[in-house]
């Protein structure tokens, strides 16, 4: 007797008597992969349709305020900016990246650089909840006349996009994706990070560099299995391990990756107490074999024992 089932957005056809545990294992897995595509191509799109950057002169605390959708975007914004020769830097190939503190602004009217202060602040939980993402970026200088901080306004607004014209996928060139990521310079691997597919965050992952994986694990398009991937990488550091609590943290799917928190919990660029208040997340047998590693640090291989200590009681 043959019958059409239909198991999420998937149909199934065949047999009753070949309708077993195997078939619906299979089928739920498949609609699992097409759900978790899905919700990726979807993070994906809305970073490309984000809402346009926000740049506003506030007159009274005489500031521009430049919000921004993401890390990913502050970074291609700042690499526009020192393209465009308007912010200043000693070395263009090294980005300074989170964008705050003391930097010299050309303005196209003025002959010389005008020194500028960054402050950059990150959404609070309760504009986070209220839809306020992202950041803003609050650019101050010395006070003037009112025409200076219109001009600083325009020219941190209309900024040439270097990086979307840099970064424009070819479909003509034959060159392969390891010879592209090879002929870039730092800061451009920085902006191809945030943006590549799946063969080039592979061969950004062989580069030791810790700001490279950084950016490149605020790529929405990384997986968990990249994301593993990285937390047990030696050449991370405590930023990137940090970054990578934040996301096991926020994504409630990461967060039951037992091998994730094991990785992070046990590699020693993990800052000590983020790496102990992973421990009581983890399971008895991931603490027990953490409890073996010999490289284990040892404050780490006590709080482990003493966990399991207090769950046998």
């Amino acid at each position: 007797m043959t019958f059409v089932r239909k198991l999420g957005n998937c149909v199934i056809q065949g047999s009753r008597r070949h309708w077993g545990l195997e078939t619906l294992l299979a089928a739920s897995e498949k609609v699992r992969l097409i759900n978790q595509n899905a919700t990726r191509l979807l993070r994906y799109t809305l970073l490309q349709v984000q809402t346009p950057m926000r740049v506003s002169a506030q007159r009274t605390e005489w500031r521009v305020v430049v919000q921004l959708e993401s890390d990913a975007e502050e970074a291609s914004y700042v690499y526009d900016l020192v393209q465009s020769g308007r912010l200043q830097v000693a070395d263009k190939e090294h980005l300074p990246l989170p964008f705050r503190g003391q930097f010299l602004f050309k303005l196209p009217d003025l002959p010389r650089p005008l020194g500028i202060q960054v402050g950059r602040f990150e959404a609070t939980a309760a504009e986070a909840l209220a839809g306020e993402r992202g950041l803003k970026l609050f650019v101050t200088c010395t006070r003037g006349p009112d025409e200076l901080l219109t001009q600083l306004e325009t020219a941190l607004r209309e900024v040439p996009p270097a990086s979307e014209e840099e970064f424009k996928t070819d479909t003509s060139s034959h060159m392969d994706e390891y010879t592209r990521v090879r002929k870039l310079n730092f800061a451009q691997k920085v902006i191809y990070a945030t943006r590549c597919g799946q063969s080039g965050r592979a061969i950004l992952m062989q580069q030791p560099s810790p700001m490279l994986l950084l950016y490149l694990c605020k790529n929405p398009l990384i997986t968990l299995p990249e994301v593993i991937q990285v937390a047990k990488l030696p050449s991370i550091d405590a930023l990137v391990a940090e970054y990578l609590v934040k996301l096991l943290r926020s994504n409630p799917q990461w967060a039951m990756s037992e091998e994730l928190k094991t990785a992070l919990a046990s590699n020693a660029k993990t800052p000590v107490g983020t790496a102990l208040s992973l421990l009581t997340h983890l399971s008895s047998r991931s603490l027990r074999n953490l409890a073996k590693q010999g490289e284990l640090r040892g404050t780490l291989k006590n709080a482990a024992i003493k966990v399991l200590t207090e769950r046998r009681d």
